[in-house]
């Protein structure tokens, strides 16, 4: 065996040494056309170690034809590396085109005998037996040329683009890369266009053992493959937020111009990452996490405060997990947390308000007591001398049904007027007395006919020229109940029929008892009035706290009156509807149930004041 023989042998274990390698590093792209590349580049060298091996110079040309594989498939597979290396993955497609015209050149080549193509003469450079042989070069050998050329341009092209662009812990590989480019490209040109030979042979196939020591060194000692291949220089450019990437020793060797800015210093990269002043807070972090995690931090960016979520991610390679570096990411997260600091301070101030107004709607349920107290203490004032006007009245109706008995009708009126009276006391008292939980209905023998006539005269009386028209033939003699409470429902319902009725049209009060078969019996009471009606959207409304009807105009009230019968009316198991048509009148319907027991306390569980 040759010298020739062992140093091409030696480039094809070499060759295929580093496919291995790749193979088994973490996927990167291109990592098939580089892996197809060496494959090429070693079917290359052995074809031209067994040419250099076989005495026959018919053997010499079958395995000269044989390399033809391997010449046309490597130049084009590393350019197609190189792109898909810093650029991108190429479709597969596309790989197939270049193994398809390797095998084409193949067949064409192995057929030379027939067409005389690629080589149209040869003859041994010496009579001794075994020399190689000079080849006489045909049309097609040229045109593969051109085409393997035009590979070798691109792959140039492709990598000095990068250059200007790569970090430098990137630029020792693209050099590196132009170094394996130019050997075998620098030893073919010579071949081709010099005559160059190595041994009498084609030094091109030489050279990849040259080649495969470049590629040794770059996998080995500068890590080429197993930390972010330099196709990532683009992704890291468009990421608005600072990303770090830290060797083992805590080295800086990648960064984005966002980190780069942060740090305060263009040549961050290749330093540590501890002597920089203005990453320096990050180093503690980037040896203490140990797995990826969110870490808050604030840095002094030029005199102002900045806050960032940090995520830490160590580099693995290989199967067995070995570290080789860390992956920092900072997302900036400054304004996000100035919204917080405004939205604390926003809470903050709410609660402040929150107890400012609880204080004064303290002060305001203390002032509403002390208003009622002054009210119930007025009305108490006010019911007295009514009590003694009262007494007199009837101690003079006694006398005058002897002495006077015209007199009679007169002391009568103002024995109303006094009820009246009362009961608009009762009226001011009882919107309170209602919302204290402490209240309790009374129960009373009532004499219905007697209390709805009395509330109808009084009614009357303070209405002079207005009729009410009573239909009381049906109503129970009597029931249990409050009876002021009650009293007072009617007087709210006759006083709410008379205000918005026409003068001269009459209001009727009729009163009957309703049974169900089997059921509870109930009084109804109803007061029908021609007044001016109530909007149809609006009647369901009406027994609403402090709600007035659209239409009432400027008559007077205060939207209590009606809320207050229908809460009397719950209190005692009843209820109260309205039934009105706008301009037609309005009939509101009081049912109570009819029963000698106490009445339900509980009747308003669930029912709203308002």
């Amino acid at each position: 065996m040759s010298l020739p023989s062992v140093l091409l042998l030696g480039a094809v274990l070499a060759t295929l040494w580093i496919a291995a390698r790749s193979w088994t590093l973490p996927a990167f792209p291109g990592r098939t056309d580089f892996v197809l590349m060496q494959l090429s580049a070693a079917w290359w060298s052995t074809a031209v170690a067994v040419e250099s091996m076989v005495p026959a110079p018919a053997d010499k040309l079958f395995w000269a034809e044989m390399a033809w594989m391997g010449i046309v498939c490597t130049p084009s597979l590393w350019a197609f590396f190189l792109w898909s290396y810093t650029r991108g993955e190429l479709p597969a497609r596309w790989r197939m085109v270049l193994v398809a015209v390797g095998l084409a050149t193949w067949a064409v080549a192995l057929t030379n005998d027939a067409h005389h193509l690629f080589y149209t003469a040869i003859r041994p450079v010496n009579a001794e037996p075994g020399a190689a042989l000079v080849y006489s070069h045909g049309l097609l050998f040229y045109a593969i040329t051109v085409y393997i050329y035009a590979f070798m341009v691109m792959s140039i092209v492709v990598t000095a683009s990068g250059i200007h662009r790569a970090t430098p812990a990137y630029r020792t590989h693209y050099l590196g890369f132009l170094v394996v480019m130019a050997v075998p490209w620098a030893a073919n040109a010579g071949y081709v266009f010099g005559n160059l030979t190595l041994f009498d042979l084609d030094p091109t196939a030489f050279s990849f053992l040259m080649m495969d020591g470049i590629f040794y060194w770059l996998i080995t000692r500068r890590r080429l493959f197993e930390l972010l291949p330099v196709a990532r220089d683009a992704l890291l450019d468009a990421v608005p937020d600072p990303v770090l990437v830290l060797d083992g020793d805590g080295t800086v060797v990648e960064a984005n111009p966002a980190a780069q800015a942060l740090a305060g210093d263009s040549a961050a990269i290749g330093r540590r990452l501890v002597d920089l002043p203005g990453l320096s807070p990050l180093s503690a972090m980037a040896s203490a996490t140990a797995a990826p995690a969110s870490v808050p931090l604030t840095l002094d960016c030029g005199g102002a405060l900045r806050s960032f979520e940090v995520t830490c991610v160590p580099l693995t390679a290989g199967g067995g997990g070995r570290a080789v570096g860390r992956l920092l990411m900072l997302r900036d997260v400054t304004h996000r947390r100035q919204a917080e600091m405004r939205l604390e301070d926003t809470v903050r101030r709410l609660d402040i308000a929150r107890l400012e107004a609880e204080e004064r709607l303290e002060a305001e349920q203390e002032a509403k007591r002390a208003l009622n107290g002054f009210l119930s203490m007025a009305a108490h004032e006010f019911k007295t001398p009514l009590a003694i006007i009262d007494g007199a009245a009837q101690i003079l109706l006694l006398d005058a049904e002897v002495k006077a008995p015209g007199m009679l009708p007169r002391l009568e009126k103002i024995r109303r007027a006094v009820r009246r009276q009362v009961n608009i006391l009762e009226t001011c008292l009882a919107d309170d007395r209602l919302n204290d939980p402490g209240f309790a209905l009374r129960s009373d023998w009532l004499e219905m006919p007697v209390l709805l006539r009395a509330a109808a005269a009084a009614q009357g009386d303070a209405a002079p020229g207005r009729r009410i028209e009573l239909d009381l033939d049906d109503c129970p003699e009597r029931m249990t109940g409050d009876g002021p409470m009650l009293e007072l429902c009617v007087h709210n319902l006759l006083n709410n029929a008379l205000k918005y009725s026409p003068a001269g049209t009459p209001v009727r009060l009729r009163a009957w008892s309703e049974g169900e078969p089997g059921g509870q019996s109930h009084l109804a009471m109803s007061v029908a009035d021609q007044g001016i009606g109530i909007p149809d959207d609006e009647v369901e409304r009406v027994f609403d706290r402090f709600f007035r009807a659209s239409n009432t105009g400027a008559a007077a009230g205060s939207g209590v009156g009606l809320n207050m019968v229908r809460r009397i009316a719950a209190l005692h198991g009843g209820t109260v509807t309205a039934d009105s048509r706008l301009g037609g009148g309005s009939v509101f319907t009081l049912r109570l149930p009819l029963c000698e027991e106490t009445p339900c306390e509980d009747g308003m569980a669930g029912m709203p004041a308002d």
